[in-house]
């Protein structure tokens, strides 16, 4: 009695993101488990150690835990033997492990085969779907979380439909923010309902980057801050890590500074979600102190993750627009070169529009100042404003400036950074408007 009773409050301290409790209530369930001759029961417990210490980026820790549990529970496969499974997968997954797919995949047939109960089932599909995702395989990632959240709905579970919708939020904002928006306020109402602080935070999270990707940039600001005020969430590094990023796109390094200074379990942690959080939010620092040298440095650290998380992944596809402007600003064309060379390396499926008109704009900017260039800047500016953000639009609009500046079409020049000025008012931008009034074209002398 009293191991079931450590194993229970092991597990409701994940639900309220209370780590360091649930790994050492699990640990004592265990123990009082083995001293019962319980073997299997004792694995079980292990397996929920392990999954604590996934979420705190301790990779190394959860996978002999899990492993370990594993071991155990593979003789005679029941639902223990599914979760366990389910997890490692999860955490192979985030960690990028060649052994993601065959274990993701061997967790959903073995639930299939055992016939788990739905919930457990929605949990599998959820689990495959964001594995899919992290290899640019998004119709069928989303095509699994739909019918989660179709099930999910069916047996009226707000924690699975927290869960399931958030990751739906995230594989739509690649390429439908609107939607993916839509799905996270949605993940954000059954969070609450059920309580869990750590998908809601998620949620949130993922409002947070779409409404960003959308231009409501006081929206995202809304939406974090009443997370971390009203929801009790300030605790949490992750939440805050997008606050900063508000904070440093927006120019105010003071707050970034302070946040990055305070992720402190953030960094410690293996996971290379984490790790390219806290390096997109130093890039954009940088960027916001004029700093072209350290954000490349930031903003190339991000894309490093890019074989764990894919491309198109939240971090990934602003840090290769602003390794690429910062790659030009400094006159860097090796870096600027070997940066194109990474995304022709991809499938075109497997690029976020956003950076497929990135490319064309960094495309753009080589190809000097003639009017031949013209047709690709008309491109490139066209892509960004159907495909890209409004802040990215806007840095287009600048960048075509410079060029019309430099060919005397002043009157074409103006108007692109009233455009972008405008955009940088309406997202409180101050790094962007910096910028169109250092692009304003010089007026004409007129003799005395």
């Amino acid at each position: 009695a009293a191991a079931a009773l450590w194993e229970h409050a092991a597990e409701t301290s994940i639900d309220i993101a209370d780590y360091a409790a649930a790994i050492q209530h699990a640990s004592r369930a265990r123990e009082f488990y083995l001293q019962c001759g319980q073997v299997r029961a004792a694995a079980r417990a292990q397996a929920t150690a392990g999954r604590a210490l996934r979420r705190v980026g301790r990779h190394a820790e959860a996978r002999g835990q899990l492993t370990a549990a594993l071991d155990v529970l593979r003789a005679d496969p029941d639902t223990d033997t599914v979760r366990a499974l389910e997890h490692l997968a999860l955490l192979e997954v985030f960690a990028g492990s060649p052994d993601a797919d065959r274990l993701a995949a061997e967790a959903l047939i073995l639930g299939q085969a055992l016939d788990v109960g739905t919930g457990q089932l929605i949990s599998l599909f959820a689990t495959r779907a964001v594995y899919l995702s992290c290899v640019e395989r998004r119709p069928q990632a989303i095509a699994y979380l739909r019918e989660s959240v179709r099930l999910a709905t069916k047996i009226g579970d707000n924690k699975l439909l927290g869960d399931v919708l958030l990751n739906l939020s995230d594989a739509l904002a690649v390429d439908d923010p609107s939607a993916a928006a839509e799905a996270a306020r949605t993940a954000v109402e059954h969070s609450r309902r059920a309580g869990d602080r750590t998908f809601l935070a998620y949620a949130v999270m993922n409002l947070a980057q779409a409404l960003l990707m959308l231009g409501d940039w006081d929206a995202a600001d809304s939406a974090l801050t009443q997370a971390a005020d009203s929801d009790g969430l300030a605790d949490m590094d992750n939440l805050s890590c997008h606050r900063g990023w508000l904070a440093a796109l927006r120019g105010d390094t003071g707050t970034a500074e302070a946040v990055l200074a305070a992720l402190r379990d953030m960094r410690a942690s293996e996971d290379p979600q984490d790790k390219a959080g806290i390096s997109i939010v130093e890039a954009f620092t940088a960027a916001a102190r004029s700093q072209p040298a350290e954000a490349l440095r930031h903003a190339l650290g991000t894309l490093e993750h890019a074989d764990a998380l894919g491309i198109s992944s939240e971090a990934l596809r602003w840090a290769w627009p602003l390794a690429a402007r910062a790659a030009h600003e400094l006159g860097d064309t090796a870096a600027a070169s070997a940066l194109l060379v990474q995304l022709d390396g991809y499938q075109p499926g497997h690029l976020a529009p956003m950076l497929r008109a990135e490319r064309d704009l960094a495309r753009a900017r080589l190809t000097g100042h003639d009017d031949d260039a013209e047709a690709a800047w008309s491109s490139a500016i066209a892509s960004l404003r159907e495909q890209s953000t409004p802040y990215h639009f806007a840095h287009g609009l600048l960048d075509h400036a410079r060029h019309l500046s430099h060919l005397h079409h002043t009157d074409a020049a103006t108007s692109a950074i009233s455009e972008a000025s405008d955009i940088a008012r309406r997202l409180r931008c101050q790094p962007l408007l910096d910028r169109a009034e250092a692009t304003a074209p010089a007026q004409p002398r007129i003799p005395g």
